[in-house]
Protein backbone atom coordinates (compact mmCIF):
# COMPACT_ATOMS: atom_id res chain seq x y z
CA UNK A 1 0.00 0.00 0.00
CA UNK A 2 1.45 3.49 -1.04
CA UNK A 3 1.42 5.13 1.91
CA UNK A 4 -0.55 8.63 2.78
CA UNK A 5 0.44 9.09 6.19
CA UNK A 6 3.56 9.25 7.56
CA UNK A 7 4.91 10.31 11.31
CA UNK A 8 8.32 10.43 12.87
CA UNK A 9 8.35 10.40 16.77
CA UNK A 10 10.92 13.43 17.93
CA UNK A 11 12.25 13.89 21.30
CA UNK A 12 9.76 16.93 22.03
CA UNK A 13 8.00 17.15 18.89
CA UNK A 14 5.86 14.69 16.11
CA UNK A 15 6.58 15.35 13.24
CA UNK A 16 3.79 14.62 10.03
CA UNK A 17 4.14 14.21 6.32
CA UNK A 18 0.69 13.70 4.50
CA UNK A 19 0.40 13.18 0.80
CA UNK A 20 -1.52 15.94 -0.70
CA UNK A 21 -2.00 14.30 -3.75
CA UNK A 22 0.62 11.64 -6.31
CA UNK A 23 4.05 13.70 -5.78
CA UNK A 24 3.39 16.25 -3.33
CA UNK A 25 3.41 15.91 0.66
CA UNK A 26 2.60 18.60 3.47
CA UNK A 27 4.48 18.68 6.33
CA UNK A 28 3.49 19.47 9.63
CA UNK A 29 5.04 19.30 13.61
CA UNK A 30 3.54 19.27 17.03
CA UNK A 31 2.97 18.69 20.29
CA UNK A 32 2.93 14.52 21.41
CA UNK A 33 -0.46 13.45 21.16
CA UNK A 34 -1.86 11.92 24.53
CA UNK A 35 -2.85 8.39 24.56
CA UNK A 36 -5.11 6.65 23.67
CA UNK A 37 -4.28 8.13 19.94
CA UNK A 38 -7.32 8.51 17.84
CA UNK A 39 -7.61 6.01 15.11
CA UNK A 40 -7.16 9.12 12.89
CA UNK A 41 -3.59 9.35 13.83
CA UNK A 42 -2.64 5.96 13.06
CA UNK A 43 0.04 6.66 10.27
CA UNK A 44 1.05 4.18 7.84
CA UNK A 45 4.46 4.46 8.30
CA UNK A 46 6.53 5.80 11.30
CA UNK A 47 9.50 5.58 13.20
CA UNK A 48 10.60 6.86 16.51
CA UNK A 49 13.31 8.66 18.91
CA UNK A 50 11.45 9.27 21.26
CA UNK A 51 9.17 7.40 23.38
CA UNK A 52 6.99 4.38 21.56
CA UNK A 53 3.20 5.12 22.66
CA UNK A 54 1.69 1.30 22.98
CA UNK A 55 -0.72 2.18 20.21
CA UNK A 56 1.99 2.38 17.83
CA UNK A 57 4.30 -0.34 18.83
CA UNK A 58 0.99 -2.43 17.91
CA UNK A 59 2.32 -1.67 14.61
CA UNK A 60 5.79 -2.62 14.94
CA UNK A 61 5.59 -3.97 10.81
CA UNK A 62 4.77 -0.49 9.71
CA UNK A 63 7.70 0.66 11.52
CA UNK A 64 10.95 2.15 9.63
CA UNK A 65 14.14 0.94 11.04
CA UNK A 66 17.65 2.10 10.92
CA UNK A 67 18.26 -0.31 8.71
CA UNK A 68 15.94 0.58 5.99
CA UNK A 69 17.82 3.58 5.47
CA UNK A 70 21.00 3.12 2.89
CA UNK A 71 23.60 5.67 4.70
CA UNK A 72 26.37 3.75 4.58
CA UNK A 73 28.18 2.55 7.88
CA UNK A 74 25.70 3.35 10.31
CA UNK A 75 26.11 2.13 13.49
CA UNK A 76 23.40 0.68 15.60
CA UNK A 77 23.01 2.98 18.03
CA UNK A 78 22.51 5.89 15.47
CA UNK A 79 19.62 7.84 15.85
CA UNK A 80 16.95 7.39 12.77
CA UNK A 81 16.78 11.02 12.63
CA UNK A 82 20.28 11.37 11.72
CA UNK A 83 20.37 9.08 9.31
CA UNK A 84 17.53 10.33 7.08
CA UNK A 85 19.05 13.75 7.45
CA UNK A 86 22.66 12.77 6.37
CA UNK A 87 21.81 10.31 3.97
CA UNK A 88 19.29 12.92 2.48
CA UNK A 89 21.36 15.60 2.61
CA UNK A 90 24.19 13.34 0.72
CA UNK A 91 21.69 12.15 -2.12
CA UNK A 92 20.68 16.23 -2.65
CA UNK A 93 24.19 17.25 -2.76
CA UNK A 94 24.52 15.23 -6.05
CA UNK A 95 26.62 12.30 -4.10
CA UNK A 96 29.90 13.27 -4.80
CA UNK A 97 31.48 14.99 -1.68
CA UNK A 98 31.38 14.96 1.86
CA UNK A 99 28.70 17.18 3.51
CA UNK A 100 28.02 18.29 6.88
CA UNK A 101 24.32 17.95 8.46
CA UNK A 102 22.86 19.86 11.44
CA UNK A 103 19.52 19.25 12.71
CA UNK A 104 18.81 21.70 15.11
CA UNK A 105 15.98 20.43 17.65
CA UNK A 106 15.88 19.01 21.08
CA UNK A 107 19.52 18.20 20.81
CA UNK A 108 21.66 19.61 18.47
CA UNK A 109 23.29 17.08 16.11
CA UNK A 110 25.90 17.72 13.63
CA UNK A 111 26.60 14.54 11.35
CA UNK A 112 29.21 14.21 8.77
CA UNK A 113 28.44 11.91 5.72
CA UNK A 114 31.67 10.60 3.51
CA UNK A 115 31.72 11.57 -0.17
CA UNK A 116 31.26 7.63 -0.59
CA UNK A 117 28.13 8.03 1.24
CA UNK A 118 29.13 7.04 4.43
CA UNK A 119 28.29 7.96 7.98
CA UNK A 120 31.76 9.84 8.78
CA UNK A 121 30.72 10.64 12.84
CA UNK A 122 29.44 14.32 14.52
CA UNK A 123 28.59 16.10 17.41
CA UNK A 124 26.50 16.26 19.91
CA UNK A 125 24.96 19.09 22.07
CA UNK A 126 21.94 20.46 24.27
CA UNK A 127 20.03 22.31 21.55
CA UNK A 128 18.85 25.73 22.55
CA UNK A 129 15.76 25.18 24.43
CA UNK A 130 17.18 22.34 26.78
CA UNK A 131 20.59 25.03 27.43
CA UNK A 132 18.00 27.36 28.58
CA UNK A 133 15.96 24.63 30.95
CA UNK A 134 19.17 23.38 31.93
CA UNK A 135 20.15 27.07 33.32
CA UNK A 136 16.86 27.66 34.70
CA UNK A 137 16.71 24.05 37.34
CA UNK A 138 20.61 24.18 37.82
CA UNK A 139 20.79 27.50 39.48
CA UNK A 140 18.96 29.36 41.61
CA UNK A 141 19.35 32.94 40.34
CA UNK A 142 18.38 32.79 36.66
CA UNK A 143 14.78 32.42 35.38
CA UNK A 144 13.12 29.21 33.74
CA UNK A 145 12.23 30.17 30.49
CA UNK A 146 9.26 29.20 28.31
CA UNK A 147 9.92 27.38 24.65
CA UNK A 148 7.78 30.30 22.87
CA UNK A 149 8.96 33.17 25.36
CA UNK A 150 10.36 36.76 24.90
CA UNK A 151 13.28 35.74 25.48
CA UNK A 152 13.69 34.03 22.03
CA UNK A 153 12.86 37.16 20.08
CA UNK A 154 16.02 39.54 18.41
CA UNK A 155 18.11 41.07 20.98
CA UNK A 156 20.95 42.93 20.81
CA UNK A 157 24.62 40.92 21.07
CA UNK A 158 25.83 41.66 24.71
CA UNK A 159 22.34 42.39 26.11
CA UNK A 160 21.38 43.54 29.83
CA UNK A 161 18.75 41.94 30.75
CA UNK A 162 19.00 38.15 32.29
CA UNK A 163 16.58 36.21 29.88
CA UNK A 164 17.77 37.66 26.98
CA UNK A 165 21.78 37.51 28.27
CA UNK A 166 20.85 33.91 28.08
CA UNK A 167 19.45 33.15 24.78
CA UNK A 168 22.32 35.12 23.40
CA UNK A 169 24.89 33.41 24.99
CA UNK A 170 23.51 29.97 23.99
CA UNK A 171 22.58 30.74 20.56
CA UNK A 172 26.23 32.28 20.10
CA UNK A 173 27.71 29.09 21.55
CA UNK A 174 25.51 27.06 18.91
CA UNK A 175 26.81 29.19 16.13
CA UNK A 176 30.36 28.92 16.82
CA UNK A 177 30.11 25.21 17.34
CA UNK A 178 28.75 24.71 13.67
CA UNK A 179 30.98 27.58 12.66
CA UNK A 180 34.02 25.28 13.79
CA UNK A 181 32.48 22.37 12.49
CA UNK A 182 32.24 23.92 8.90
CA UNK A 183 36.15 24.80 9.00
CA UNK A 184 37.29 21.39 9.48
CA UNK A 185 34.81 20.02 6.74
CA UNK A 186 34.62 22.25 3.89
CA UNK A 187 31.80 22.52 1.55
CA UNK A 188 28.08 23.18 2.85
CA UNK A 189 26.02 22.83 6.15
CA UNK A 190 22.96 21.30 5.77
CA UNK A 191 20.51 22.98 8.18
CA UNK A 192 16.99 21.39 9.64
CA UNK A 193 15.32 21.28 13.11
CA UNK A 194 12.87 23.24 14.99
CA UNK A 195 15.85 26.33 15.37
CA UNK A 196 17.14 26.27 12.23
CA UNK A 197 15.27 29.04 11.41
CA UNK A 198 16.96 31.27 14.37
CA UNK A 199 20.35 29.86 13.54
CA UNK A 200 20.27 30.48 9.52
CA UNK A 201 20.43 34.07 9.44
CA UNK A 202 23.38 34.04 11.73
CA UNK A 203 25.51 31.25 10.29
CA UNK A 204 24.94 33.46 6.90
CA UNK A 205 25.87 36.51 8.54
CA UNK A 206 29.26 34.43 9.31
CA UNK A 207 29.68 33.65 5.87
CA UNK A 208 28.81 30.04 6.50
CA UNK A 209 27.92 28.14 3.34
CA UNK A 210 24.68 26.46 4.37
CA UNK A 211 21.65 25.24 2.98
CA UNK A 212 18.43 25.44 4.90
CA UNK A 213 16.15 22.46 4.07
CA UNK A 214 13.69 22.48 7.12
CA UNK A 215 11.67 19.63 5.96
CA UNK A 216 15.05 17.50 5.27
CA UNK A 217 14.23 14.49 7.37
CA UNK A 218 10.80 14.20 6.31
CA UNK A 219 11.01 14.64 2.77
CA UNK A 220 13.87 11.91 3.32
CA UNK A 221 11.25 9.85 5.32
CA UNK A 222 8.75 10.19 2.36
CA UNK A 223 11.34 9.22 -0.57
CA UNK A 224 12.51 6.31 1.42
CA UNK A 225 8.74 4.35 1.67
CA UNK A 226 6.74 5.96 -1.40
Amino acid sequence: MTPQQCLLIGNSRWHWADRAHASRWLFRHTDPLVEPLPKTSTPDRWAAVGKIPAALSQHADQQLLLDQVPLKDAPPWLGIDRALAGWGAWLRSGGGEGVCVVDAGTVLSLTRVTAAGCFGGGWLCAGLRLQLQAMGEGTAALPALGPDGPCLDPCPTFPAETASAMTQGVLQSLLGLIHGAQLRCPGPVWLCGGDAPLLFPELKARGVEVQHTPNLVMETFVDLVS
